[in-house]
């Protein structure tokens, strides 16, 4: 995001859109869980039962996403093994779209499945099943790890890296503002979603962690942490690997902006080439993707848990393991066309419309259903339970007027600036895959989101009516 928005540029809407995006929709987000009880959908049936599908439709589309992030996390376990011999060899791109991908002229030749992405698929979501099955237990047994393990290869990976010849114009990169490049929608667009994105706002995580609290302590203090290390962390991860372009740029001869940093070439491609001249390239390989894959299991399972916590007030007399399990198959399932040779290029629609389109209307959605004066005060009553001098006037002002505000503007600008053509001409694909994983995605989702807040609505009136009737 930082190399394709002008570097330093993209820091500064980033920190701004953290500051007045991210940090009130957090305290939003845990407040709607320590007040409706539940996951997203009971905090929207709380609201009004004609909302329920609202919430729906945020654990349905967190679900579209893991299908194909699980995908990109199986490229990661095979990237782990692969490190230990550096089969990558000399022409990391050709292996990874040839040998990893087996990549076909475009998204309408499927070609065959590649047996090795699927069998890390496999794993990945066998590990998530043993994860989330267990409840909370297994996961703080599991995070005991996963949180300060990335930590600490960061701090090995940047002792190592700083230092190297070349780093210097890396980090210069990132850090210099290019101030002609901050005020243009696509920068701020980017900006804000990156800030939602990376703390998993509009998918319901926050919501379904908070019901699970016991009480209101710390519910202010932890949106407020989640916030302020997410920044950390990411800042220090975009040092690290613009240390190591500007290493891979000094080795090869040419500047930064000519390698190819975009998306998932950059872990794949730029940094399997850039530690390949490092002495010991194996062991900062295999932390590399130990890395990726810890940092990558966290948020996974965190999506799975909302959609989960969902599912089980839909069903309460059903096991939580059973339902574990029912969810991980159909995440298997659903992720097995991103395993084809045609993989990467459904990947990058689903994720364009996913991305672009429903997340942002998730939560400007979210601020306007929820961030009335009415609503918002009993929202904000948790939060002042650990935090009294909670400015609630100036959260609901943000919540009601900044919020959306930069997201209409963020987005839609960059909807404008990019060109209506997108709508049916993205990326050149053609226009049947783009109706089908683009806008036909999209539309399955929120139809699909439609059915499940019915039932869902049924369900709890059910329930409500047998909890008052006569015994």
């Amino acid at each position: 995001m930082a190399y394709k928005n002008g570097g330093g540029a993209f820091l500064v809407p980033y920190l701004v859109c953290l500051l007045v995006v991210g940090i009130p929709l957090a305290l939003l987000e845990i407040g709607l869980g320590r007040w409706g009880g539940g996951s997203i959908a009971a905090a929207y049936q709380k609201r009004s039962p004609k909302f329920s599908w609202l919430g729906w439709w945020v654990l349905v589309n967190s679900i579209v996403i893991v299908f194909y992030y699980c995908v990109v996390l199986s490229w990661c376990v095979q990237y782990f093994v692969f490190s230990f011999t550096e089969v990558w060899g000399a022409n990391p791109a050709a292996f990874f779209t040839d040998h990893v991908m087996h990549l076909t002229s475009g998204p309408m030749a499927l070609g065959g499945f590649n047996w090795g992405t699927l069998a890390a698929l496999l794993a990945v979501w066998v590990a998530i099943f043993f994860i989330i099955a267990s409840g909370t237990k297994g996961l703080s047994r599991v995070l005991v790890v996963t949180v300060p393990l990335p930590l600490i290869i960061l701090l090995v990976l940047a002792y190592r890296s700083i230092g190297l010849p070349g780093a210097g114009q890396g980090v210069e990169y990132l850090i210099k503002p290019r101030f002609g490049e901050i005020f243009t929608f696509s920068v701020w667009g980017a900006a804000a979603s990156q800030v939602v994105l990376s703390l998993g706002l509009g998918m319901g995580q926050m919501v379904a962690y908070a019901s699970r609290k016991t009480d209101d302590s710390g519910v202010a203090k932890s949106a407020v942490f989640i916030c302020g290390l997410d920044l950390l962390f990411s800042v220090l991860a975009g040092v690290i690997t613009f240390a190591m372009m500007g290493v891979l740029a000094q080795s090869k001869g040419v500047a930064l902006t000519d390698l190819k940093l975009d998306g998932l070439f950059l872990a794949f491609v730029s940094y399997p080439m850039a530690i390949s001249n490092l002495p010991w390239a194996p062991l900062w390989g295999c932390l590399f993707f130990v890395l990726l894959i810890s940092l990558g299991i966290d948020s996974a399972f965190a999506a799975i848990e909302a959609t989960l916590t969902g599912t089980e007030e839909m069903s309460p007399l059903t096991s939580r393991r059973k339902l574990a399990f029912m969810l991980c198959s159909f995440g298997f399932v659903g992720g097995l066309l991103f395993t084809t040779g045609a993989g990467l290029f459904w990947l990058d629609i689903v994720d364009h419309w996913v991305e672009k389109y429903a997340i942002a209307s998730l939560i400007v959605l979210e601020t306007i259903i929820f961030a009335n004066s009415r609503w918002s005060t009993k929202i904000a009553s948790h939060i002042k339970a650990s935090w009294p001098a909670f400015p609630v006037t100036l959260w609901r002002n943000l919540l009601q007027w900044v919020v959306p505000a930069i997201l209409v503007l963020a987005f839609g600008g960059r909807i404008i600036q990019e060109g209506f053509k997108d709508f049916l001409g993205y990326s050149g694909y053609p226009r049947t895959a783009i109706l089908v994983g683009g806008w036909g995605v999209l539309i399955a989702v929120i139809a699909l989101s439609m059915v499940l807040g019915r039932m869902y609505n049924r369900r709890r009136q059910n329930s409500a009516d047998l909890s008052v009737s006569p015994s």
